[in-house]
């Protein structure tokens, strides 16, 4: 039975964080979980409970902190005299070079080109916008966004605002919601009406062209706020954006095959070769990434176009990080197509998440350049999903089940470990956003494994009286980070981020209970079932029904004739005559049949084949 008192794991034998035994002083940890303690919360320290913490006395820590002072005194004097006598070394500047070259935005928007067209604002719908608020976005998007999905080819923001307008207030929308400009902070407010007026016209209004396919890829990487998950469209965009590419033909695009001409019968401009390719690995980082994230199968999974991927990897240049997360997606994507259609069996799904470790962890040694943290935390988020669908599938208390938890354990502390250390490093002084700000800018599948890696650690270890105290503890500690990072982000008391923050208080308060504890709501959502679990029995907990009813429909069998006052006339009888066609079906018909083009078949064109008569 759940429990309406907060309570940490079962085997609690340390009651005190770190920061308040160091202290000395009373702490309330244990009642405010996933919350930190009251006194860590008002001082902003990192609110941890460790039980083999011992205290350091004050002396100690004074003498700790002066030689360490002292240490770092000493390297900076060393550092200056070193780099003031050292020459410069070729070899280094060029890395440099190519490092600061490789952080430029890939894509080239000429932001001064407002210049040459006389307008001082732009509007949609009676919307108005500043040029100054359109100039900073669009810088912001080329700096910040961009390089994390970079589909766009070089463009001028003249050519978008007069030609791909969707592509144009696309990229505001998303940009004035997630970095608002000082310039005009409620403009997402303001433009979200009519915004959606142009979408709900756009995105169905075939054939889109590459503009329009480029601009519902960058709303499902960065989608829009939505009061319930069940109502983010991202994976039906997904599926027109896809679609509209493969009618393209943009999934056989080749720089090779030189000018790819723009046929009528597609209707659409072709666009540059090099933008239909960065276009389609697009489709399919986005797709797979969501596909993963809602546990359904990808969208591009078949052998010929995962071979003509990496062909295109293999064969072009492709911003290194990009390449490596669509690397990684590949891998998913082959696997995913055996495990969801294998039969079950324990050995053979150990064997391939075996085989997709291995592949994974070669990724690393093939391509070592590149490898940021976010290629990182893409890893072990595929991974984390392949684990959990391997666990819900397998028997409780095999062998293999239980290295599969461990497994899952090490790679969900190792996503939280990355948000909490990018969440809290140091900015640089050239950045002028918030560490909150910065955050907002990742895309919504960062979060979505965040959540993920949460929710499998307080289903299998925070909230699980199997796990080991050591398990449960290393687990809680983790839960308060992500937990702090989503409240740290929420801006609105019903905004997504602080929803999730919610979800995990109110599982946090049920008391212990076992991780098999029933079958899944979705089993067939694979891994992402665990999470639409945490989703239900949120709603339990809290009070709320888990299931929808349906609506009832009104009986109108009263108002129905009854079949004995039903006349059936006899259609065939003396009395009844056939209904003759209509003059404009015959027109149709004579017109149809009279074309010339009919002769080189033999028919005749000269006779009318059909004539008004007296029916059969």
């Amino acid at each position: 039975m759940a429990s309406s008192t907060p309570s940490w794991p079962g085997v609690r034998p340390v009651k005190t964080c770190t920061e308040c035994k160091q202290s000395k002083l009373r702490c309330d940890s244990k009642d405010r979980f996933p919350n930190p303690c009251s006194r860590c919360q008002a001082r902003n320290l990192a609110c941890s409970v460790d039980p083999s913490f011992r205290r350091t006395p004050a002396r100690k820590r004074l003498e700790a902190m002066s030689r360490e002072l002292r240490e770092l005194r000493d390297q900076r004097i060393s550092d200056v005299r070193a780099g003031s006598t050292a020459s410069p070394d070729p070899d280094t500047g060029r890395s440099q070079d190519s490092s600061s070259s490789a952080s430029r935005p890939s894509v080239a928007i000429l932001l001064d080109d407002f210049e040459l067209m006389g307008l001082e604002s732009f509007e949609l719908g009676g919307v108005v916008i500043s040029k100054q608020s359109v100039i900073d976005i669009f810088k912001l998007f080329t700096s910040i966004y961009h390089p994390q999905l970079p589909i766009l080819g070089p463009i001028s923001l003249q050519t978008i605002y007069h030609s791909h307008p969707f592509l144009f207030w696309t990229i505001i929308i998303i940009v004035a919601f997630r970095s608002p400009v000082p310039s005009d902070e409620h403009l997402f407010t303001r433009l979200h009406d009519q915004y959606m007026q142009i979408l709900r016209v756009e995105a169905l209004q075939a054939p889109l062209p590459l503009s329009k396919i480029q601009a519902l890829l960058l709303l499902c990487y960065w989608p829009l706020p939505v009061m319930h998950q069940r109502d983010d469209p991202s994976w039906l965009y997904c599926g027109i954006a896809v679609n509209a590419a493969q009618y393209m033909g943009i999934h056989r695009s080749s720089p090779k095959s030189g000018v790819t001409p723009s046929l009528y019968v597609v209707g659409v401009p072709s666009g540059s070769v090099h933008e239909r390719m960065n276009t389609w690995l697009g489709c399919f980082l986005v797709s797979t990434s969501i596909s993963m994230h809602l546990g359904l199968p990808p969208m591009i999974n078949t052998p010929s176009d995962l071979a003509s991927i990496r062909a295109i990897l293999s064969e072009h240049t492709i911003p290194r990080e990009f390449a490596l997360q669509i690397r990684v997606l590949l891998v998913l994507a082959g696997f995913t197509n055996v495990l969801a259609h294998n039969s079950n069996d324990g050995v053979i799904d150990s064997s391939i998440t075996q085989l997709l470790d291995g592949e994974l962890d070669t990724l690393r040694i093939t391509f070592p350049d590149g490898w940021t943290s976010m290629t990182d935390f893409c890893i072990v988020a595929v991974k984390m999903h392949v684990y959990t669908l391997v666990i819900t599938r397998a028997r409780s208390g095999t062998s293999s089940r239980e290295i599969l938890l461990k497994l899952g354990l090490a790679a969900a502390l190792r996503i939280i470990h990355l948000a909490n250390t990018r969440f809290n490093e140091r900015q640089d002084k050239t950045q002028t956003l918030t560490a909150a700000q910065r955050e907002k800018t990742l895309p919504k599948d960062y979060f979505r494994g965040l959540a993920f890696a949460t929710i499998f650690l307080l289903k299998y270890f925070t909230s699980n009286n199997s796990a080991s105290a050591e398990e449960q503890q290393l687990a809680a500690n983790h839960v308060i980070m992500a937990h702090t990072i989503f409240k740290s982000l929420a801006v609105h008391p019903q905004d997504e981020y602080k929803r999730v923050a919610n979800l995990f208080e109110t599982l946090c308060k049920q008391a212990p209970i076992p991780s098999d504890n029933g079958k899944s709501v979705m089993a067939d959502r694979m891994g992402v079932s665990i999470v639409l679990d945490a989703i239900t029995l949120g709603r339990e907990l809290r009070g709320h029904p888990a299931v929808m009813q349906e609506p009832e429909i009104p009986s109108t069998a009263e108002s129905l004739p009854s079949e004995n006052n039903i006349s059936h006339p006899d259609v065939f009888g003396p009395g009844s005559q056939l209904i003759e066609p209509w003059p404009s079906d015959l027109a149709f018909a004579n017109e149809f049949w009279g074309d010339p083009s009919w002769d080189v078949f033999c028919i005749p064109t000269v006779t009318s084949h059909f004539q008004p008569g007296q029916g059969l």
